[in-house]
């Protein structure tokens, strides 16, 4: 479910009258559509266009339109919790979740087998975090990456 037809779905339930009657669908199993008021079916016709409910044969019914949500929501684990669009968001305060997350830029901006000079690094882990200066110390300082004894060169085994 995309973040406007989340909207659009939370907005048609902050309506009493439109609750109400989504309550009822869901209470019932289904609604004959012509015991409906003309105010109720105007509160029906803003369910279905926010994927609450469904017309078919004049009976209106509940359609799951939570599930999709709740997939979509679902807590984030891992590094995950961490990186959003590809940057890193927080950095971690529990040691094991930091090398997860220095893991996981280390990877992605040294492939193995790549040497790169200092500049070329720290543009890359720039691109992952505001502070790439400070992450490419803690990476070369946890092993994670190597670096000749003058600095000129690093690399990934």
């Amino acid at each position: 479910m995309s973040e406007g037809a989340t909207q659009q779905l939370l907005a048609t339930l902050a309506d009493e009258a439109r609750r109400k009657l989504y309550a009822r669908i869901v209470a019932e199993g289904s609604l004959a559509v012509t015991d409906l008021t003309s105010k109720e079916r105007r509160h029906l016709d803003a369910l279905v266009r926010a994927g609450l409910a469904s017309i078919n044969d004049d009976t209106a019914s509940e359609v799951d339109a939570f599930s999709s949500l709740l997939q979509r929501t679902q807590a984030a684990s891992g590094v995950d919790r961490f990186v959003r669009d590809g940057r890193i968001e927080i950095w971690p305060a529990k040691p094991d979740d930091r090398m997860a997350v220095m893991r996981w830029a280390a990877a992605r901006a040294l492939p193995q087998g790549e040497s790169l000079d200092e500049r070329s690094v720290t543009e890359r882990l720039g691109e992952l975090w505001r502070d790439p200066v400070a992450l490419r110390r803690d990476l070369f300082d946890s092993g994670l990456i190597h670096r000749t004894q003058d600095g000129s060169s690093y690399w990934r085994e």
